[in-house]
């Protein structure tokens, strides 16, 4: 793990905008088998190398069906929290409609290793059609690699092998691609939180916001208010997706506005570029300042999320 706490904003006409955010810049396997560690110590049953293979309801259970290394289990709950990313096995059974018969985007990072005229602790976005239409593209550096990216609904190693020849000739590369990681998806766009007694969230949830270009804070807030949820239907014998969605509305009202905000920057480079004008970033710089401060004060569930 190493930190970053710088960043550099190119927009499509080459203008290099500077700025200060502190990010830890972490292997997501290591900070998951910590989360795992946090929540066995709070008396969480972990079981490793278990996939769910089926679930249904019985009665007033939900009956959990899983394979581990051959072995089949059974658990009975009251309650499923379907955390399982975009692939949903849940969210497959709950809604088939949600997934498509093809990829609906595809993420690719180059892993290179070798001298570059970058600094590591930089993140650099890269804000240009030709090299990522749904988001930025991005370089940045993870141990001793240098991670470069970028998204698309089509063609995602066309844009991919574009970005790396753009990055490998402006910052110089001199090394080799060691690694070459992607990750396909065929979820539609559509925010589902589950029903009944059976709550998504996360990916599963698709509560990305790729106007901030994040996804994990969505994530972590969704998994705390779906247990506030239970614990509400608990108290008050109402079913907790219907309290749950009740919870997350601010949540899901702020990624559709911000869907709409990146559709409108996206649909040309003069947009995008209009978008990044120094004066904009000036306004953004200074909002996250006064919500980092706010943030301090503020319980989990109410933190602006970051960056505005």
């Amino acid at each position: 793990m190493n930190e970053l706490f710088k960043v550099e904003i190119i927009t499509p006409n080459g203008k290099v905008l500077k700025g200060k955010m502190r990010m830890l810049n972490f292997w997501r396997a290591t900070f998951d088998s910590w989360l795992n560690s946090v929540a066995a110590d709070s008396g969480a049953e972990f079981h490793d190398n278990t996939m769910l293979t089926e679930f249904f309801e019985s009665e007033d259970k939900i009956v959990v069906k899983a394979s581990s290394e051959g072995v089949q289990k059974e658990v009975r709950a009251r309650y499923l929290i379907g955390a399982d990313g975009m692939l949903s096995r849940i969210r497959k059974k709950l809604h088939p409609d949600d997934f498509s018969n093809k990829t609906t985007g595809a993420t690719i990072n180059y892993y290179f290793k070798g001298d570059a005229e970058l600094d590591p602790n930089t993140l650099y976005m890269f804000y240009r059609k030709e090299f990522c239409p749904l988001m930025f593209a991005w370089v940045y550096m993870k141990d001793d690699k240098w991670v470069v990216g970028t998204g698309a609904k089509e063609n995602p190693i066309a844009y991919a092998n574009r970005f790396f020849k753009y990055v490998e000739e402006r910052y110089k590369l001199r090394g080799q691609i060691v690694k070459r990681e992607g990750f396909s998806s065929t979820l539609k766009s559509t925010i589902y939180l589950g029903e009944g007694n059976v709550l998504l969230a996360g990916d599963a949830a698709n509560l990305i916001d790729f106007y901030r270009g994040v996804g994990m804070d969505n994530a972590a807030l969704s998994g705390r208010l779906a247990v506030k949820a239970i614990i509400r239907a608990e108290e008050s014998g109402s079913k907790p997706s219907k309290i749950y969605e009740e919870l997350m509305k601010q949540v899901v009202k702020k990624i559709r506005e911000n869907s709409e905000k990146q559709a409108k920057r996206f649909s040309s480079n003069q947009e995008l570029e209009k978008s990044l004008t120094s004066m904009n970033m000036l306004k953004d710089g200074l909002q996250m300042l006064i919500a980092n401060q706010i943030n301090k004060l503020l319980p989990p569930e109410k933190l602006i999320f970051l960056p505005t």
